[in-house]
């Protein structure tokens, strides 16, 4: 029955049952601390101020911009780091509202002497509606019979309509063409990745169990797996085949939009 309860509460509340003290944002740390992730290349990558990303993890939210900015840095955040989006925004609205205190206002109670001037002051603001009403009433009489006494206008003479403006000719659209190589890493257990992509961008992280990501690329993905026989690999939707023995790291696995460029690649 005990691990079912805990199974019900927020992950860092859940592991604060361990003995171990966390907050959402010391939780935040911990789970990009366990993947090797420095603040700095989330920063770098996310386009988010390194401020705020130390921000989220010593639950200071109110040094964000704007309570509304918590939601999409969180959920960058956890892209970033591999954990689910949806999961990482719940929890943290959990813990606001577990941090919320409703304060209850006092009642107050009117003093017995004061109900004949309550009702004097009642019977002063009728009579000044009243007052109102007969001014707004006469006033709108008045407007009327001046609008019958007024000579009819003149219509004013008719005015050209303009010339048609010629046609524009409008350039069709240029629709920039898709990214050729997309590579998408399904995670059946943990396994330690390192990718390539276009010899340009470099990423070496943990990856565990039940966690995707997605890479894409104008020429090539080169992968080094530390558990090969934990990972699936989909090349532009198709299954890509590798060597998926287990106990070995496999290396310099290349991925392009052609097999004989792998194969050269292999070779070479």
């Amino acid at each position: 029955m005990q691990s079912g309860a805990n199974s019900r509460l927020p992950p860092w509340q859940a592991d604060g049952q361990n003995g171990e003290a966390l907050t959402f944002g010391s939780w935040l740390r911990r789970e990009r601390e366990i993947r090797e992730i420095p603040l700095h290349e989330i920063a770098e990558v996310t386009k988010i101020s390194i401020r705020y990303l130390e921000a989220l993890e010593q639950d200071r939210f109110d040094v964000l911009p704007a309570p509304v900015f918590a939601k999409g840095f969180l959920k960058e955040y956890a892209r970033y780091v591999g954990l689910d989006p949806d999961d990482v925004i719940n929890s943290y609205l959990t813990s606001q509202q577990d941090g919320e205190v409703v304060e209850e206002e006092p009642l107050v109670e009117t003093p017995t002497g004061s109900r004949s001037s309550a009702t004097l002051m009642g019977t002063a603001i009728i009579v000044l509606l009243a007052a109102v009403a007969a001014v707004v009433f006469y006033s709108e009489r008045f407007r009327g019979e001046a609008r019958e006494a007024a000579p009819p206008p003149i219509a004013a003479p008719p005015v050209p309509a303009p010339p048609p403006p010629e046609p524009v000719e409008v350039e069709p659209a240029v629709i920039a063409p898709e990214v050729p190589l997309v590579v998408t890493m399904d995670f059946t257990e943990d396994c330690w990745v390192e990718v390539v992509v276009d010899g340009r961008r470099r990423i070496s992280e943990l990856h565990v169990q039940g966690e995707s990501i997605r890479f894409e690329a104008e020429e090539q993905v080169i992968l080094t797996l530390g558990n090969p026989a934990g990972v699936r690999i989909e090349r532009n939707g198709e299954p890509f085949e590798f060597d998926m023995r287990t106990g070995r790291v496999a290396r310099d696995i290349v991925i392009a939009l052609e097999p004989e460029e792998e194969a050269a690649e292999g070779r070479s």
